[in-house]
This record gives structure tokens, C-alpha cells and sequence, in this order.
């Protein structure tokens, strides 16, 4: 019974985690890309929801981490371990990206007036802010299948009873 709460809880987490994290990517961003016209602006608001969601993937990723210990004190064994590492990768990927690649966003968004469509792909603020926007989707991509295949791992690793 122990086993399955702490499984409960487990993927809880990891799926409220795995959730904040896609409805940002697949809805909330390219809405808002449309509809806030200044760019500072839109750099602002996702950077804020990207912090966000890094401060709560920490506390999704400390109470999986803690359930994924308890259930490899258990009968979790090797999957157990592999979820751990899977959800510390996810959250240095996250802290990375909150801390390092955001701020640097953020400085190049605040030297474009308007919408990025408006300013030429040649331009050095442009091809900053692109190269900037292909390492942050890579770094939170990274970070969202590492908490998506935990997630996936989460339901096994329980030992059948004699």
C-alpha cells in the first residue's frame, strides 16, 4: 500500500510538472507571441511564466526525487535510479535555462521596438534573439522529455508478490 501512495504521489507531480511545462510550449507561447505586440513585453511575460514554471517543476522535481527514493528503499531498484537522474537533469536544464538563457533573452528583447517579425532575419539584434530562442527550445525540450520519460518510467518498477 506504502509502495502505490508513493507512486501516487510520484507521477502526480511529474504529470502536473510535464503539464505546466507543454501548455506553455504547445499553447500559452505561440498565443502570446501573437497577440503581444511590443516585444519587451512578450520577453517579459515569458520569462516570468518560464521562471515560473522552473520554480515549480523545483518543487514537483524535490518531491519526485524524494518519492523516487522511498520506492528505491523499497522495490524500485535500477528504474528508480533512472528516474532520479532523469528529473536532475530536468531541473538543472530548467535552472539553466531560467538563469543563464532567459536573462540574455530578455537583454536583446529590450533593443527591439516592435514585433520580431518586424525586424530583418539579418539583423544582428534578430539573429541574436533567434540563436537565443533555438538554445532556450533546446534546453526546455531537453528538460521536458527528461520529466515526461520519468513520468513514463514512474508506473514500473513494482515487484510482483509471492
Amino acid at each position: 500500500m506504502f509502495e502505490r501512495i508513493v507512486t501516487a504521489i510520484e507521477t502526480t507531480v511529474l504529470g502536473l510538472w510535464a503539464g505546466s511545462m507543454a501548455g506553455f510550449a504547445f499553447i500559452f507561447a505561440p498565443i502570446a507571441i501573437k497577440w503581444v505586440p511590443h516585444m519587451d513585453t512578450f520577453a517579459s511575460l515569458i520569462a516570468a511564466t518560464i521562471r515560473g514554471i522552473g520554480s515549480f517543476g523545483a518543487i514537483c522535481g524535490g518531491i519526485a526525487i524524494v518519492a523516487s527514493l522511498l520506492r528505491l528503499a523499497g522495490s524500485g531498484g535500477r528504474l528508480a535510479i533512472l528516474r532520479i537522474g532523469l528529473v536532475v537533469v530536468a531541473l538543472v536544464a530548467s535552472a539553466y535555462e531560467s538563469r543563464t538563457i532567459v536573462p540574455r533573452m530578455e537583454a536583446t528583447a529590450a533593443h527591439i521596438p516592435g514585433p520580431i517579425d518586424s525586424v530583418p532575419r539579418n539583423d544582428p539584434r534578430r539573429v541574436a534573439y533567434d540563436g537565443e530562442h533555438a538554445a532556450s527550445s533546446r534546453v526546455y525540450g531537453t528538460a521536458f522529455l527528461c520529466v515526461v520519460t520519468s513520468l513514463s518510467l514512474a508506473a514500473f518498477g513494482r515487484r510482483p508478490r509471492a
